[in-house]
């Protein structure tokens, strides 16, 4: 963050004034192209987020979800969307004729768990669920429908999997209301179209979750809470104000935003989805940055909470959303540390290993609480393949970056090796990390027993 002192912030104020008054009003049509549109927005609250159907090989959702026969019977998807076992996925899937809405609950090493949905908007008449992954000993997990409304209660045993897919799914708004939702960790969002490599998006497991068909695309912003502060260490309970920074670099830049025409909600995941947030007190203009000011206690953070949001729509119509680390009550700050760790790997890829390199891949996490610099590291095997991580690459506190083993364009949360035959042995193997020094910091043995 910026080393920019409060005194300097305020000295370089272009306006300051409370919200709602000036700035224009776009009533027009909505000025985005069709590139720019997603094929369909997932909403909780005031959260939203571009969804993309995931998509393999032109198969029908039915033949990608690999739902098998006898008493085992169970997900066994195209893609390895169960590699963290402790977790239920949602998402949307386009194959040969509509698209579908799907559900994964569980892993082959987790524990068992429930997930009791109720929903609304799926039509019956026009569509039904093509997958239904139940246990063979269970009673149908599906009950009656009720007019456009019917519940379903997935359960799945340890080491088991639970979900199921309904075809044609969205002709018309669909809500997803979690009841119960036990034995995961996390309720995510799983955007394509590589389902071997998806945007994952953390929900919260409380509230409901709509999908509708995209109007508008949904950019992020650049946002840089406390911007005078190195450690964004503040009371949640307090009645001060916070200060809260929208800088360019984003895909909406302070420049397109006008907070006094439309609103930037401020506050936690679970408050947002919610549809609650605190609204800014006052805005100022700083040196091309946006500042806004919001009451502390007004965002309704926790002293768990490690991120803020920061969301609401730009003067052209766009959805928006930011985040930045937070540590309420200098809760989960310590001694701020990087730790590299193997936190998935997929060394099997479906079908012919040289044909699917990308589908082979290991996944690293920074499991520490400081930024970690992996400048000059280097991947290997015991065979001798080596990978050079890019200068000035580095992972933030709990990201990951998946390396594969074939071509693709790198980003923030994939690498690619770009060799042109397998890497890491099925039967198992090692993987090693050194460090910029050569001293190696993983040596990660597979399968894990």
């Amino acid at each position: 963050m910026p080393n920019l002192s409060r005194l300097e912030y305020l000295a370089g104020a272009a306006t300051l004034g409370a919200l709602g008054t000036g700035g224009v009003v776009y009533n027009g049509d909505l000025p985005f192209s069709e590139s720019e549109t997603p094929t369909y927005v997932a909403q909780q609250g005031y959260l939203r987020w571009e969804l993309e159907p995931l998509s393999y090989e032109n198969q029908t959702v039915r033949e990608f979800y690999g739902y098998g026969d006898g008493g085992d019977a169970g997900a066994n998807p195209s893609a390895p969307l169960a590699a963290d076992d402790t977790a239920s996925r949602v998402f949307a899937y386009t194959g040969p004729v509509n698209d579908s809405l799907g559900f994964l609950h569980g892993g082959p090493n987790g524990p068992a768990g429930e997930a009791d949905f109720a929903f609304s908007g799926l039509n019956r008449s026009k569509g039904e669920w093509v997958v239904r992954d139940d246990p063979l000993d269970a009673d149908d997990d599906y009950e009656p429908w009720a007019g456009g409304n019917q519940r379903v209660d997935w359960q799945w045993p340890a080491g088991g999997t639970d979900g199921g897919a309904f075809w044609n799914a969205f002709e018309s708004t669909v809500k997803v209301n979690p009841k119960t939702l036990s034995g995961v960790d996390s309720w995510r969002l799983l955007s394509g179209p590589n389902p071997a490599n998806p945007t994952v998006h953390e929900l919260s497991p409380e509230k409901p979750l709509k999908i509708r068909e995209a109007k508008r695309p949904v950019k992020t912003m650049n946002v840089d809470v406390m911007p005078d502060s190195a450690d964004t260490v503040f009371d949640p309970y307090s009645q001060d104000t916070l200060d809260v920074a929208v800088k360019p670099g984003g895909e909406v830049g302070p420049d397109d935003l006008d907070p006094g025409n439309y609103s930037l909600y401020f506050g936690s995941r679970e408050y947002l989805a919610g549809q609650n947030g605190a609204s800014p007190q006052k805005s100022m203009t700083v040196e091309g940055d946006l500042l806004l000011k919001y009451k502390i206690s007004a965002a309704n953070f926790s002293l768990s909470d490690r991120t803020a949001y920061l969301v609401g729509k730009s003067k052209s119509g766009a959805w928006v959303r930011g985040t930045d680390t937070i540590h309420p009550g200098g809760f989960g700050t310590g001694d701020p540390s990087g730790n590299l760790v193997v936190s998935d790997l997929h060394v099997d890829a479906a079908g012919a290993d040289e044909q699917n390199l990308n589908g082979e891949w290991v996944e690293f996490q920074n499991a520490g609480d400081a930024t970690l610099d992996l400048t000059g590291y280097t991947v290997r095997d015991e065979e001798g393949w080596a990978f050079h991580l890019p200068d000035g690459f580095a992972l933030d506190p709990q990201e990951t970056v998946r390396l594969h083993t074939g071509s693709g364009e790198y980003g923030p949360h994939n690498l690619y090796w770009g060799v042109e035959s397998e890497v890491w042995e099925n039967g198992g193997g090692t993987v090693i990390v050194e460090d910029d020094t050569d001293t190696p910091v993983i040596e990660y043995e597979y399968p894990r027993n």
